[in-house]
């Protein structure tokens, strides 16, 4: 192998994936209530049961991961292995995490002569998927690190990723949107289009009447945008009634391509609230908006 491949669980891979696939992780950490929980799920169940919190009611907050425990992780796998080490993070755009992993692998790098790379995803959830997909076939081919990195940070410009919230109340509870717009978004069946920006944040660019249209124009992006060359798609389900529907019609423009349905995991799930559904795949062009 070229390096050693790690991620945070913002990339919303069972953990147990995670460590069959021999890719090291550091857990990202939610808040319900009092108690602090890491992200470490590996079933459905552990899921589902998640956005059971949240449709009784529950409000989880997430923090990052901070430089001493980013120098913590750096430092176990540089005494663990003897390779190089590439480590892929959720969006500097909506996290600080990004930030404090590049401030410690630097340290650590320095103190070891071990070369870390670290790899903004400039993404979140199945956004990220793609870069960890990417980066297992670099360093499956033995691809330095320097090398893979760079290839990296171009790649991850070419993902496309849009999503569809569902609940706007929730939204409202976690002061995303003001309590007018939820509130008259919710009686006309508004739904907000968000796409991850080029710089890796959020950026609502349309608001659609119904889920179904909503839905459609997703998947006329998927139809309009996406690479030419078949590649795999992911569907983003905040345990979404719409998630199968949305498979079908993402088939449906693109049967050439592979898609999959995968979790929106609670780091952004605590954000969206329950049912939101989105789809990510690799983009003819460079991120746009």
């Amino acid at each position: 192998m070229g390096f050693i491949l790690a991620t945070d669980t913002s990339c919303d891979i069972y953990r147990s994936e995670l460590k069959a696939r021999g890719i090291e992780y550091r857990p990202l950490v939610y808040t319900i209530g009092d108690d602090a929980f890491p992200d470490e799920f590996s079933s459905d169940a552990e899921y589902k049961a998640f956005y059971d919190e949240i449709r009784a009611g529950k409000m989880p907050t997430t923090s990052q991961i901070n430089i001493a425990e980013h120098e913590e992780f750096f430092t176990m796998l540089a005494e663990k292995y003897s390779d190089d080490i590439l480590y892929i993070t959720l969006s500097s755009g909506l996290s600080s995490t990004n930030a404090s992993a590049v401030h410690a692998a630097q340290t650590v790098s320095e103190k070891t002569g071990r070369t870390i790379c670290v790899v903004d995803s400039l993404g979140a959830t199945i956004a990220v998927r793609h870069v960890v997909d990417e980066a297992e076939r670099l360093r499956n081919e033995g691809v330095p690190v320097v090398d893979a990195a760079k290839q990296l940070e171009d790649f991850v410009s070419h993902i496309q990723t849009w999503f569809m919230p569902v609940d706007l109340m929730h939204l409202k509870r976690g002061g995303r949107v003001s309590g007018p717009a939820a509130y008259i978004g919710t009686a006309l069946n508004i739904k907000p289009i968000i796409f991850i920006n080029k710089v890796g944040g959020l950026t609502v660019t349309h608001k659609i009447r119904g889920v179904p249209k909503a839905m459609a124009f997703m998947a006329d992006k998927l139809k309009s945008d996406s690479a030419e060359v078949p590649h795999k798609f992911y569907i983003a389900s905040a345990d979404s009634e719409y998630a199968e529907e949305m498979l079908c019609r993402a088939k449906a423009v693109r049967p050439d391509c592979e898609g999959e349905i995968g979790w929106i995991g609670p780091v952004i799930g605590a954000h969206t609230g329950c049912g939101a559904v989105g789809i990510s795949f690799i983009g003819n062009k460079l991120r746009e908006i």
